[in-house]
Parts: structure tokens; sequence; C-alpha cells
């Protein structure tokens, strides 16, 4: 590897700094709802082509460091509105955690994509293969390392790109972001080599075979060989279209303020909100009406509130899925259940992966600091992937498989409801502490890929957050806004068929990737020895 001589500082930090922060900014272009789906194929171009020329490390790593920071700031600047300020002191620690990810991966990326430039065809496809997969395996760590956080991978940016939607089915959402990885590495590998066939003398001799081959990128048509695969699968996917059930689905919005929610002063006004809501919803005659995560305060054994969900059930002709505190040994369970005109039905679901600080506080004998939710228990969490029985009207029986807040970050929790024979997702969540910014188009996105990974329909009702129905290949069909409740259908398999490749498999592309960027490392080390 040549580097790049000593003189050049001034020109490394605007090399550094000028192509890491337009990476930045488009890959905020590519999150709903900033930008376009599209954006992402091209986001992380600056930065490759930054790293081409070999920078000034020092520089290089504090660019890195800053403009990922800064990203995951203004992703998460809603983060401020939950219970200040504790919602500051979480927005700086928060995102200066998250920018340690894509900090590694810009390290990795300045360590070996230079030493492509000079290295044979092989060798390249494998060291873009290798920075793809530890990506991937970057985003996989941050959902499951201190509980996991596994908001906004780069697959999120997707949302309205049915194409590439289509690659969940079988690489799963992690994947789906290594793919794009590839395809930003294909366009970046061909631009570099075209600047050095352009400053190459050979660019002026006649063209023959051996210099047309000279001129080969592989590593593009790796990337765009992901599109292409894009492609086949949605006609695939349209060819083997099953026979499907119509399940009408009422999801209701609410816009209560998520800390006037649990004032007692407050609680009539918002039971009225509800019932209402309810009532008008029944007037389209839904299989189902989903009311959001907590709907109200009460716990689930508490008479008057049996009474009143009894009601909305009659309101509303149909059963209610709903958000619920449900009494559970130890404490209590944020949970979803199911309410039919003779009460609460069996089973129930409770949420599995809970909130740190919110409905638990970890290590909470060492650490000073309080729920920000204001119930005294702790939530205890849920043991297994429960689904819930509903039949429409017509007498179709399906299952349903609830999650909970923002469980829906976590692939796998779906994954877990489709392989015990989930027939559509449901999602009850309260996104009003985003304060009706980017939080909740962000939120909506994982549902979207849930939907297109599992090929299950998904129902979502959301406090203050978009609610209504998600199609099995992601599209989003709004049923509840605020005071003008409505209904969407969801398309439900009759034989309830095959699982998704990624379901059955997992995130085997994830250890592919990790198997290649271990691979890549090797080469690299390689390299170095042999230059020494």
């Amino acid at each position: 590897m040549t580097e790049r001589r000593p003189g050049f500082r001034f020109s490394d930090a605007w090399l550094c700094w000028g192509g890491l922060g337009l990476t930045a900014l488009l890959l905020l272009c590519s999150f709903p709802p900033f930008g376009h789906p599209f954006v992402a194929f091209f986001a992380l171009i600056p930065a490759t082509l930054a790293a081409a020329a070999a920078p000034d490390w020092r520089t290089w790593r504090r660019a890195a460091y800053v403009t990922s920071w800064l990203l995951w700031v203004v992703l998460l600047a809603w983060l401020r509105h939950i219970y200040p300020p504790l919602g500051w002191l979480g927005l700086v620690l928060l995102t200066a955690y998250c920018a340690l990810y894509p900090f590694v991966w810009l390290l990795a990326l300045r360590w070996i994509f230079p030493a492509c430039r000079d290295a044979g065809a092989p060798a390249r496809l494998l060291a873009t293969l290798g920075l793809a997969g530890a990506w991937g395996l970057l985003e996989w760590l941050r959902t499951i390392a201190f509980t996991g956080f596994g908001w906004l991978p780069l697959s999120a940016s997707q949302q309205g790109n049915g194409v590439l939607l289509t690659l969940c089915a079988w690489i799963g959402p992690t994947g789906l972001s290594i793919g794009l990885v590839l395809i930003n590495l294909g366009l970046a590998s061909w631009i570099v080599r075209l600047r050095a066939l352009r400053a190459s003398a050979d660019s002026l001799e006649p063209l023959t075979p051996t210099s047309w081959l000279r001129r080969l990128t592989p590593e593009l048509y790796l990337g765009l060989a992901v599109i292409a695969a894009g492609f086949y699968c949605t006609l695939t996917q349209m060819a083997r279209e099953a026979s499907r059930q119509e399940v009408r689905i009422a999801a209701l919005r609410t816009d209560f303020d998520p800390t006037e929610k649990w004032d007692s002063s407050k609680l009539e006004k918002h039971a009225k909100a509800l019932n209402a809501l309810t009532v008008a919803a029944g007037q389209e005659k839904p299989d189902v009406v989903l009311w959001p995560e907590a709907a109200l305060p009460l716990s689930t054994d508490n008479a008057g509130y049996g009474t009143f969900l009894r009601g909305n059930v009659a309101g509303a002709g149909c059963p209610l899925l709903i958000g619920a505190i449900e009494p559970r040994k130890n404490g209590y369970a944020n949970s979803a259940v199911v309410v039919t005109a003779e009460g609460l039905a069996k089973p129930t679901y409770a949420k599995r992966h809970l909130v740190p600080f919110g409905e638990y506080v970890p290590l909470a004998d060492w650490l000073p600091l309080r729920k920000v939710v204001p119930i005294a228990e702790d939530c205890v969490p849920g043991d297994g992937a429960t689904l819930l029985p509903l039949t429409t009207r017509s007498g179709f029986t399906f299952m349903a498989g609830p999650l909970v807040c923002y469980e829906d970050v976590f692939p796998e929790l779906a994954r877990e409801h489709a392989l015990a024979g989930a027939d559509l997702l449901v999602v009850v969540t309260n996104d009003g502490w985003y304060g009706h910014e980017a939080g909740d188009a962000q939120h909506t996105a994982h549902s979207v890929l849930i939907a297109a990974a599992t090929g299950l329909p998904v129902a979502r009702s959301g406090n203050a957050g978009w609610s209504g129905v998600i199609t099995h290949r992601g599209i989003l069909q709004p049923t509840g806004v605020p005071g003008a409740p409505l209904s969407a259908v969801a398309q439900l398999r009759r034989d309830r068929g095959e699982p998704t490749f990624w379901v059955r498999h997992g995130d085997w592309a994830v250890g592919l990737g990790g198997l290649c960027f271990g691979l890549t490392y090797l080469w690299r080390r390689r390299r170095i020895a042999h230059a020494a």
C-alpha cells in the first residue's frame, strides 16, 4: 500500500472531514422521514473514496467519530422529549455509544480499502465482501450488546423500496444492510478504478481484449447483483402468490400525552376518547379493533376496567386486542391481551425485551437511578412467543403474534412468532415519547422490515404513532388517524404455508459476512507482513 506523503496534512483534513461529513449527511437523507431509500445506494461512497486515498490516521479517526456522533445526535434528537432532563442525558450518552459502531467500521474501511488498489480481482472481491460483512456484524452486535439497541439498521432506509425489501425474506434485515454496503463499495471501487485507468499511460493505448479485462471491476458487478437479486425475488414472489383470507382490522391511533396518560385526573377523558374511537371503528364492521400499548393506566384485574372493556367490545361488535398492564408474580407485565364479550381471554402475551430505565433499572442495587415510567414495581419479562387466537366475523380463526413497544426493533422476536405459527404480527406501541418528530417514522420502518422478513402482515396501533396494516411485502396501509378511525384489510395465507428462508435459517448472512471479514483480516495482515 502506498501512503500519502506527510506534506498533505491540509488536504487530508479536507478529505477526511469532507468525505465523512458528506456520508453522514447522505445517511441522514436516506432514513425516514428525511429522505429517499435510493440515497442509501451511494451514501457510503464519499467516505470510501476518501479512505481510498489513505489519509492521515489521526485525522481520519477524529473525523470518523465526530461525524458518526453528530449523525446519531440528529437521528435520535427526539430522545430529549423523554422526561427532561433525563432525555437530554440519554441523548448524549446513547448517541455517543451508537457512534462507536460506524466508527469501528470506518476504521476497518481506512485499513483495508486502500490496500485494494494494487490487489488482484479475487482479493478485491474478498475485501468488498469482508467490509460488507463487518458492517453486518456490527449491526448485529448492536442488537445484543448491553441489552441491545437495534434502532435504525441501514436496511431501515429501504422503506418504500419494495424491490430490495423482498430480499429480507431470504437474508433478513441485517442481510439487506450488508447488501446495501456491497452496492456502495461496488460503485466506489468502480470510480477508483476509472480514475486509476485515466491516470495511467495504458489508458492512451488502443483498446485490446487485454486492456478491456483490466477495466473490468468485479466489485461493481457484485453490488449490481444485489439489485438484480431484488428484482428476481420480487418476480418470484409475485408468481408464487398464494390465496389469502381477508381480515379487516381497525387500528386505533390515540394522541395522549405520554406523561398525562398516567395522571389519574385525565383517566376519564382518555377513557371516553378510546370509547368514542372504538364505537366509530365498529361502524365499518372490523374483525378486530387494536388499541395501543398500555392504552389506559389500569390493571387487567381491575373490575371496573373489565366492565369498561366489555362495553367497548359490545360497541365495536368484535374483539379487542389491546396493550394492557397485567399483574404478574413479583410485579406487572407490559402485555398484549384479547378481550371478548366474556372478558379477558387466555393466553396473554407479556413483553419479553424490556426497556432499560423505563421498565426496569439495570444494576439497580449499585446505580442511584430510577425508572422514568411512573410505576414503582419492575416490569416482569415474558418467557416465550405466546400467540393470541382470534376469529373473524366469517368464522376464520387465525393466530396473532404480538410485539409490544419497541420489540419490533428486534427481528429475532418476530422470527420466533413466525416459527410458532403466527399468521399475523401485531405491534402495540406508545410513540408519544418521540414528541411528534422523526422517531415515529423511524420506528415504523422497523415494522416494515419484520413484515418483509417474515412474509407476514403487520397490524400496528400506536399512541401518537403510525397505525395501520403493513402488507407481507412491506407496503404501508394507514388506518388510524387521531379522531377518525378507519379500517384496513390484512391478507392472511389460508394454508399458513412454509415460513420464509430467513425465518427457517435466521441470520445466516451475518455469519457468512463474519467469515468473509475474518478472511479479509488475515489477507490484510499478510500484506503488511510481506511489506515489512
